[in-house]
Protein backbone atom coordinates (compact mmCIF):
# COMPACT_ATOMS: atom_id res chain seq x y z
CA UNK A 1 0.00 0.00 0.00
CA UNK A 2 2.89 2.38 0.90
CA UNK A 3 4.61 2.41 -2.34
CA UNK A 4 1.43 2.89 -4.57
CA UNK A 5 0.87 5.80 -2.36
CA UNK A 6 4.63 6.96 -3.20
CA UNK A 7 4.70 5.68 -6.82
CA UNK A 8 1.00 8.40 -7.09
CA UNK A 9 2.61 11.19 -5.35
CA UNK A 10 5.38 10.72 -6.86
CA UNK A 11 3.52 10.86 -10.46
CA UNK A 12 2.00 13.53 -9.34
CA UNK A 13 5.08 15.72 -8.51
CA UNK A 14 6.45 14.95 -11.98
CA UNK A 15 3.97 16.09 -13.34
CA UNK A 16 3.82 19.50 -11.20
CA UNK A 17 7.41 19.39 -12.03
CA UNK A 18 6.71 19.47 -15.81
CA UNK A 19 4.10 21.85 -15.48
CA UNK A 20 6.80 24.13 -13.98
CA UNK A 21 9.02 23.44 -16.48
CA UNK A 22 6.86 23.95 -19.00
CA UNK A 23 5.70 27.46 -18.16
CA UNK A 24 9.34 28.53 -17.72
CA UNK A 25 10.33 27.16 -21.50
CA UNK A 26 7.02 29.33 -22.34
CA UNK A 27 8.39 32.36 -20.56
CA UNK A 28 12.31 32.67 -20.81
CA UNK A 29 13.17 33.02 -24.01
CA UNK A 30 17.00 32.05 -23.47
CA UNK A 31 17.88 29.25 -20.82
CA UNK A 32 21.24 29.16 -19.69
CA UNK A 33 22.02 25.74 -21.50
CA UNK A 34 24.19 24.46 -18.12
CA UNK A 35 21.32 24.72 -15.55
CA UNK A 36 19.03 23.42 -18.25
CA UNK A 37 20.84 20.56 -18.90
CA UNK A 38 21.74 19.83 -14.95
CA UNK A 39 17.70 20.32 -14.65
CA UNK A 40 16.58 18.48 -17.15
CA UNK A 41 19.10 15.27 -16.52
CA UNK A 42 18.08 15.30 -12.93
CA UNK A 43 14.36 15.39 -13.76
CA UNK A 44 15.10 12.55 -15.58
CA UNK A 45 16.71 10.59 -13.44
CA UNK A 46 13.72 11.39 -10.90
CA UNK A 47 11.15 10.42 -13.30
CA UNK A 48 12.88 7.21 -13.56
CA UNK A 49 13.34 6.05 -10.28
CA UNK A 50 9.09 7.00 -10.00
CA UNK A 51 8.72 4.66 -12.64
CA UNK A 52 10.54 1.99 -11.27
CA UNK A 53 8.61 2.57 -7.77
CA UNK A 54 5.26 2.62 -9.71
CA UNK A 55 6.24 -0.61 -11.56
CA UNK A 56 6.93 -2.34 -8.06
CA UNK A 57 3.83 -0.86 -6.45
CA UNK A 58 1.05 -4.02 -6.15
CA UNK A 59 -1.56 -1.49 -8.54
CA UNK A 60 -5.07 -3.63 -9.04
CA UNK A 61 -5.24 -2.50 -12.71
CA UNK A 62 -1.69 -3.01 -13.72
CA UNK A 63 -2.66 0.09 -16.10
CA UNK A 64 -0.70 3.36 -15.50
CA UNK A 65 2.69 1.56 -14.35
CA UNK A 66 2.56 -1.47 -16.78
CA UNK A 67 5.88 -0.33 -19.03
CA UNK A 68 7.09 1.56 -16.39
CA UNK A 69 10.48 -1.07 -15.26
CA UNK A 70 12.00 -0.39 -18.41
CA UNK A 71 11.24 3.59 -19.20
CA UNK A 72 12.91 3.89 -15.47
CA UNK A 73 15.95 2.28 -16.31
CA UNK A 74 16.12 3.96 -19.41
CA UNK A 75 15.19 7.28 -18.36
CA UNK A 76 17.77 6.73 -15.97
CA UNK A 77 20.21 6.08 -18.08
CA UNK A 78 19.35 8.73 -20.02
CA UNK A 79 19.48 11.05 -16.92
CA UNK A 80 23.15 10.33 -16.11
CA UNK A 81 24.01 10.53 -19.84
CA UNK A 82 22.35 14.13 -20.39
CA UNK A 83 24.48 15.02 -17.22
CA UNK A 84 27.65 13.84 -18.27
CA UNK A 85 27.60 14.36 -22.21
CA UNK A 86 24.65 17.36 -21.86
CA UNK A 87 26.76 19.89 -23.03
CA UNK A 88 28.01 18.52 -26.35
CA UNK A 89 24.10 17.76 -27.20
CA UNK A 90 22.91 20.88 -26.01
CA UNK A 91 21.71 21.93 -29.40
CA UNK A 92 19.72 18.51 -29.62
CA UNK A 93 18.23 17.91 -26.78
CA UNK A 94 14.69 19.66 -27.05
CA UNK A 95 14.50 17.15 -30.29
CA UNK A 96 15.21 14.21 -27.81
CA UNK A 97 12.41 15.42 -25.29
CA UNK A 98 9.96 15.24 -27.80
CA UNK A 99 10.81 11.84 -29.08
CA UNK A 100 10.80 11.21 -25.25
CA UNK A 101 7.56 12.50 -25.26
CA UNK A 102 6.11 10.88 -28.40
CA UNK A 103 7.62 7.43 -26.47
CA UNK A 104 5.50 7.99 -23.56
CA UNK A 105 2.54 8.94 -25.34
CA UNK A 106 2.52 5.69 -27.20
CA UNK A 107 2.66 3.56 -24.67
CA UNK A 108 -0.34 6.11 -22.92
CA UNK A 109 -2.49 5.40 -26.43
CA UNK A 110 -1.84 1.20 -25.29
CA UNK A 111 -2.81 2.43 -21.63
CA UNK A 112 -6.42 3.90 -22.95
CA UNK A 113 -7.13 0.88 -25.09
CA UNK A 114 -6.29 -1.56 -22.07
CA UNK A 115 -8.41 0.94 -19.81
CA UNK A 116 -11.24 0.27 -22.13
CA UNK A 117 -10.67 -3.45 -21.92
CA UNK A 118 -11.47 -2.83 -18.19
CA UNK A 119 -14.43 -0.78 -18.45
CA UNK A 120 -13.02 2.14 -17.41
CA UNK A 121 -14.69 5.21 -18.65
CA UNK A 122 -11.88 7.75 -18.70
CA UNK A 123 -10.00 5.81 -21.63
CA UNK A 124 -11.46 8.35 -24.35
CA UNK A 125 -9.78 10.86 -22.34
CA UNK A 126 -6.66 9.16 -21.81
CA UNK A 127 -6.55 8.67 -25.45
CA UNK A 128 -7.37 12.76 -26.59
CA UNK A 129 -4.55 13.66 -24.24
CA UNK A 130 -1.87 11.05 -25.38
CA UNK A 131 -2.57 12.30 -28.77
CA UNK A 132 -2.14 15.67 -27.81
CA UNK A 133 0.87 14.91 -25.79
CA UNK A 134 2.56 12.91 -29.18
CA UNK A 135 1.92 15.51 -31.52
CA UNK A 136 3.27 18.13 -29.62
CA UNK A 137 6.35 15.61 -29.10
CA UNK A 138 6.72 14.85 -33.26
CA UNK A 139 6.06 19.23 -33.08
CA UNK A 140 9.20 19.80 -30.61
CA UNK A 141 11.62 16.79 -32.33
CA UNK A 142 11.02 18.78 -35.45
CA UNK A 143 10.76 22.39 -35.09
CA UNK A 144 13.56 22.22 -31.72
CA UNK A 145 12.09 25.59 -30.41
CA UNK A 146 11.54 26.22 -26.68
CA UNK A 147 8.24 27.57 -26.52
CA UNK A 148 6.83 24.07 -28.16
CA UNK A 149 8.88 22.44 -25.84
CA UNK A 150 6.99 24.34 -22.91
CA UNK A 151 3.65 23.07 -24.51
CA UNK A 152 4.99 19.80 -24.71
CA UNK A 153 6.18 19.82 -20.90
CA UNK A 154 2.55 20.88 -20.06
CA UNK A 155 1.01 17.97 -22.37
CA UNK A 156 3.13 15.36 -21.03
CA UNK A 157 2.07 16.64 -16.92
CA UNK A 158 -1.22 16.63 -18.01
CA UNK A 159 -1.34 13.28 -19.31
CA UNK A 160 0.82 11.49 -16.75
CA UNK A 161 -1.45 13.01 -13.99
CA UNK A 162 -4.69 12.46 -15.69
CA UNK A 163 -3.63 8.81 -15.89
CA UNK A 164 -2.03 8.22 -12.72
CA UNK A 165 -5.75 9.81 -11.04
CA UNK A 166 -7.99 7.66 -12.94
CA UNK A 167 -6.75 4.30 -13.52
CA UNK A 168 -4.42 3.34 -9.93
CA UNK A 169 -6.89 1.69 -8.15
CA UNK A 170 -7.04 2.22 -4.49
CA UNK A 171 -9.21 0.63 -1.95
CA UNK A 172 -11.53 2.68 0.23
CA UNK A 173 -8.92 2.25 3.10
CA UNK A 174 -6.20 3.08 0.95
CA UNK A 175 -7.91 6.25 -0.32
CA UNK A 176 -8.95 7.32 3.17
CA UNK A 177 -5.18 6.91 4.76
CA UNK A 178 -4.46 9.10 1.48
CA UNK A 179 -7.07 11.79 2.64
CA UNK A 180 -5.70 11.48 6.30
CA UNK A 181 -2.25 12.42 4.68
CA UNK A 182 -3.44 15.87 2.61
CA UNK A 183 -4.88 16.96 5.90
Amino acid sequence: MKQIKIARTGYILISILFYISGIICMITPELNPGTAVFVGGMILIAYGIIKMTGYLSKDLYCLAFQYDFACGLFLIVLGIGVLVFGSRFHGHLLSGLGLLILLDSLLCIQTSIDAKKFGLSSWPVILTLSILAGTSGVALAITNMQIIAGCSLLAEGFMRHYIVHSTVYLSPKERRSIEEDEE
